[in-house]
Parts: structure tokens; C-alpha cells; sequence
């Protein structure tokens, strides 16, 4: 009897293990996955990786401790959150993300590039590319950041294809699928004969699109100005810089705003590198130009006069509506999954628009630009033959700078309308087959129905099996990027990123994680991990 006792006791031990060893490894792994969601959380808001520990984990003490008690409080504090284990989790889930990317771009095969270089704040040259996709899974087309990389040296056309190209062959990715190429225009990246997009031409597909930036050919075009709005210009911004310049002087225009019961009290700062500076710049400065006038006065500055001329001021209104204007385009063309034909449309539309004020201007109606109607029926007197003309000269300059930049013989759209809207007759020079094929489909009213409640994108996805060869040509033109607004936001995403404090932060994998819009696969992580408890 004692023997089977003994076999019984054995028996009972063995089960008590396996239980604390179940408990053990459930506590584990949700731990594990806390420290990643964590860490994912540290990263899309990009902050610190210190404030794990510092700051996400006392809270959650604290909270526990109050809420559910001493003991939930004990367990949240083996979550591992340490600065260094944040950013193992982090670069985990970037690797995560970035073979989920790769493996999509190889089920598109067909994909499009968007390139930007910049520095960062420990002077570092830094190449982002962003890349457009056929996501099959999704049936729709998608884009997210396809890599960082950090220029040691040069930043020539020859040092960027080499990085880049590196890139491209390690990630098992192939040049010839790559169909459309969108730079911001610097002669490192355009140059006919050996810049980075002439690199790329002679190894990508033989019809790759080379896009230069609607938005940045958009900010050129709008950036020539007759010497008489120059000036005015020239002299705001100095007016600007001023008061801007000077903390005293902010104060002193604050306060003087509140006992003027003023809508505004700060001015705001012209900076060349911002899109939408000049606009909102002038448009501040006109509404605030009283107190502005009686701030200078009171300082007994030099320029305070300038508010006395009329014509000065009738100019500066007219420049703040103009700009306000042009950014109203700027903000249209900017935005995710914008294609060559909205972004061209856009333009089409403002090219339209200027064509209609200059004949409205003629016809002394100023109802299009809000402040200088306002200020023009204020009765000041100034002379508004003068300051018309200036008008008038600026917008037929303006719109021969959009034709220049924009010319119609170059519009990516012609003949490829068809891809708008099938359902409707557009010339094209599309292959007889092909031609035969959009007949066809043109003629099928129920692709006509979805197509009405479809995106674009989601349409052309849908009919890759019935008309597969128009789907290729569609998806091949939809893919190619119109702007390189991804990576603007991606250099605006770094500067938060990568700040004085942290200038020796490795970038490429928090910015992925940052700006990404896949999501890593904790289970999968998790699998592969280990948990180890704080202390």
C-alpha cells in the first residue's frame, strides 16, 4: 500500500506543475504583449523611449494600485519597459512590418516610387522613399514608407542609386516592375543624363513615368512676383521679423491686441521652406494692420508710415487673397493616394480660375479676393487704376507661369482619360485588343453599377481577372505618385523623432513604425520571444 501512495503523490505533483507551468506561461506572454503594445504606443506618438519606464509604467502603478489594488499593481510591475527593451521592441516590430511590405510588393509585382532627401538635426543626410502598391489582399491600391536610409557621405545622383539600389536587390525587389518615379525636382535626382531618375530609367520598366512634384512645381510657378508686390512682400516680412524677433515686442503687440479687442494677438513668422507660409503670413498681417500701425508708432519705428499709404496697403490685401488662393490649391494637391489626375485636375481647375479673374478684374470686380473688396469699398481713395493694373499683370503672369510648369501638350492624362471612366468614349492609344477589350467593358452595366460605388482604385482591382490586360495599364498609370507629399510628412515625422536630446537615435526603425499603415504581427512576435520580468 505504501508503494501505490507514494505513485500517487508523484502523480498529484506532476499535475500541480503543469498547472503553474500553464499559469507561469500565461502571465508570461501577456506581459509580453504589453511591453509591445507599449512600445507600438511609444512609437506612433513619437516619444521617447525613456518614458516607458519613466513615465507609461509609474501611471500604471499608480492607477492599479487605486483602482484594482496592491496585488494588479505587483503584476504591472513586471512589465518589462525599459529604454533599451522599448527599443528592441520596437526595431522587432519594425522588421515585422517592413517583411509584411516586402512580401506585398512581390504579390503586386508592379510598384511606384516617391524619393526625398533631407538633414536631420545632427546633420545627417537622410533618404526617404515611399512606394505605391497593387495590395491584392486589400483589393485596393496602397502606399507606405518603403525605407530610410542615411547618406554617410555625398548626396549625389551616383551615391543615392547605389543606396537605393542596395536597397532594392537585398529586399529581393526588381527594378524592371517599377513603373512611375515622383522627385521634388533637384538636379542631383532630375538631371537628364545622370541624375538619380535617369539612373533608375535605364534599369526600371521602359515606360517608367518621371513625375516632378505638382506641388513643388506648383510653389514655383506661384513664387515670381512684378517688383511693386515684391516690395511689399519684402517689406511685410521685415515688419513680420520685427516684431517676431524680438520677445519684448510680442508682448507688447499682445497686450496691445487685447485692449483693442483684437481677434488675434501674435503675428506669425514667413518661412521660404513651408508651403502655405506666404499666405497665411500676409493674411495676418493685413487683418492685424491697425494695432500692427499703432504698435510701430508707439515704438516710433520707421515703416509705420507704410500703413498710411493706401496703395501700399490696398496691395498687401490683394497679396493676402492671392496667396490665401494658391494655398487653397497647395492643400488640395496635398493628401495620401493622390493620383496624376486629381492632382491634374486640380490644376486645371486654378489655371480656369485665373483665366476668370483677370476678365472679372477688367471688369472692376474684385468679389473673388474677400480683403480687397473689404478694403477697396472702405472708400480709402487710393488710386485703383494703379493698383488693378498690378493685379491684373500679376495674374496674367501667374497664369502664364501655371502654363509654363504645367503645359497642356505635356498632360499626363491625355488619351488616358479612359481610365477616369471606361463607361464614356475617350480617344486613347490603346493597342487594337485592348481597344476592343474597353468596348467590351464599357458595354457591361453592371461593372457600370459598381463603378459608381466604387473608388478608382477599387474598381480596376476588381476586373483583374475578367479584363486583365486593361487592368494592368490602369493600375500601372494609378500607381504612379503625382507628389511627394509622404515624404514631407515623413521629414516632419523625424523632426519629432530625432530632437537634440536624441540625436543619436537609429532612425530607420522608429520612423517606420511612426508613419507606417500596416501593423505588426505581435502574436507572431510574441511566439518567437522569451519573457523576461522587470525588476
Amino acid at each position: 500500500m505504501g508503494s501505490v501512495d507514494f505513485f500517487i503523490r508523484k502523480k498529484e505533483a506532476l499535475h500541480s506543475e503543469k498547472r503553474v507551468l500553464v499559469q507561469a506561461s500565461t502571465t508570461d506572454k501577456s506581459l509580453l504583449m504589453s511591453s509591445y503594445l507599449v512600445a507600438k504606443r511609444i512609437a506612433t506618438c513619437k516619444k521617447p523611449y525613456s518614458d516607458g519606464e519613466n513615465l507609461i509604467k509609474p501611471c500604471l502603478i499608480d492607477v492599479a494600485s487605486t483602482v484594482f489594488g496592491q496585488s494588479a499593481a505587483d503584476k504591472l510591475k513586471q512589465i518589462p519597459l525599459s529604454n533599451d527593451t522599448i527599443a528592441r521592441r520596437v526595431c522587432d516590430m519594425s522588421a515585422n512590418v517592413e517583411a509584411q511590405l516586402i512580401e506585398k510588393l512581390k504579390k503586386s509585382i508592379w510598384l511606384s516610387l516617391q524619393l526625398d532627401e533631407s538633414t536631420d538635426i545632427a546633420d545627417n543626410s537622410v533618404l526617404i522613399a515611399y512606394v505605391r502598391y497593387a495590395d491584392y489582399d486589400m483589393g485596393d491600391v496602397a502606399e507606405d514608407i518603403l525605407c530610410v536610409c542615411t547618406l554617410q557621405t555625398y548626396t549625389t545622383s551616383s551615391e543615392i542609386f547605389r543606396i537605393l539600389n542596395d536597397y532594392i536587390e537585398n529586399a529581393g525587389l526588381q527594378w524592371k516592375y517599377c513603373v512611375g518615379l515622383c522627385t521634388d525636382g533637384a538636379a542631383n535626382i532630375t538631371g537628364r543624363h545622370s541624375g538619380v531618375g535617369a539612373k533608375i530609367k535605364e534599369v526600371s520598366h521602359p515606360n517608367i513615368m518621371l513625375t516632378h512634384c505638382f506641388i513643388h512645381k506648383e510653389h514655383l510657378a506661384s513664387k515670381k512676383l512684378s517688383p511693386e508686390l515684391n516690395d511689399v512682400l519684402t517689406q511685410a516680412t521685415t515688419l513680420v521679423n520685427y516684431i517676431k524677433n524680438s520677445a519684448l515686442n510680442s508682448r507688447l503687440l499682445a497686450v496691445l491686441c487685447e485692449e483693442m479687442g483684437s481677434d488675434y494677438q501674435h503675428l506669425l513668422y514667413h518661412t521660404e521652406v513651408r508651403w502655405l507660409s506666404r499666405g497665411r503670413v500676409l493674411k495676418r498681417l493685413f487683418e492685424m494692420r491697425k494695432e500692427v500701425e499703432v504698435f510701430l508708432l508707439s515704438r516710433k519705428h520707421e515703416m509705420a508710415g507704410l500703413f498710411k499709404d493706401e496703395e501700399w496697403v490696398a496691395r498687401l490685401a490683394y497679396l493676402s487673397d492671392i496667396f490665401s488662393k494658391i494655398n487653397e490649391l497647395n492643400l488640395g494637391l496635398q493628401g495620401e493616394m493622390t493620383n496624376i489626375f486629381t492632382a491634374a485636375e486640380k490644376v486645371e481647375g486654378f489655371k480656369k480660375k485665373l483665366s476668370l479673374w483677370v476678365e472679372m478684374i477688367e471688369r472692376n470686380n474684385f468679389e473673388m479676393f474677400a480683403a480687397f473688396s473689404e478694403f477697396h469699398q472702405e472708400d480709402t481713395g487710393f488710386d485703383l487704376e494703379v493698383v488693378k493694373k498690378h493685379i491684373k499683370e500679376h495674374l496674367e503672369a501667374l497664369l502664364k507661369a501655371f502654363q509654363s510648369y504645367f503645359p497642356e501638350e505635356k498632360d499626363p492624362r491625355k488619351e488616358n482619360m479612359w481610365i477616369v471612366n471606361p463607361f464614356i468614349g475617350h480617344d486613347n492609344s490603346l493597342p487594337y485588343e485592348a481597344k476592343e477589350t474597353l468596348l467590351e467593358l464599357s458595354c457591361d452595366k453592371q461593372l457600370e453599377k459598381d463603378f459608381q460605388n466604387k473608388s478608382l482604385t477599387k474598381f480596376w482591382m476588381k476586373v483583374k481577372e475578367e479584363y486583365k490586360h486593361l487592368h494592368e495599364i490602369a493600375i500601372k498609370f494609378l500607381l504612379c505618385f503625382a507628389t511627394t507629399y509622404l515624404c514631407e510628412t515623413g521629414f516632419s515625422a523625424m523632426t519629432l523623432l530625432k530632437t537634440k536630446q536624441r540625436n543619436r537615435l537609429h532612425l530607420q526603425d522608429c520612423l517606420r513604425l511612426a508613419v507606417t499603415n500596416l501593423k505588426p504581427q505581435l502574436d507572431k512576435l510574441i511566439k518567437e520571444k522569451c519573457q523576461q520580468k522587470s525588476h
